[in-house]
């Protein structure tokens, strides 16, 4: 499992949950209705502890 965080459009953390990839952390974010408004961003935990881009937000 991987940490993901969500965050607004200042770069704030909404959120941050454990998923299995890429995909299911992104598809979560587009479906999640209390929060598909505010989420701009998904970055991930990398391998050295650093916050990195999961990719574009689906959907």
């Amino acid at each position: 499992m991987v940490t993901y965080r969500f965050l607004d459009g200042l770069g704030q953390p909404l959120l941050e949950r454990e998923f299995a990839d890429h995909a299911a952390a992104l598809a979560w974010a587009a479906e999640e209705d209390e929060l598909d408004a505010e989420v701009q961003r998904v970055e991930y935990r990398g391998p050295d502890g650093d916050w990195r881009w999961a990719g574009p937000l689906l959907g």
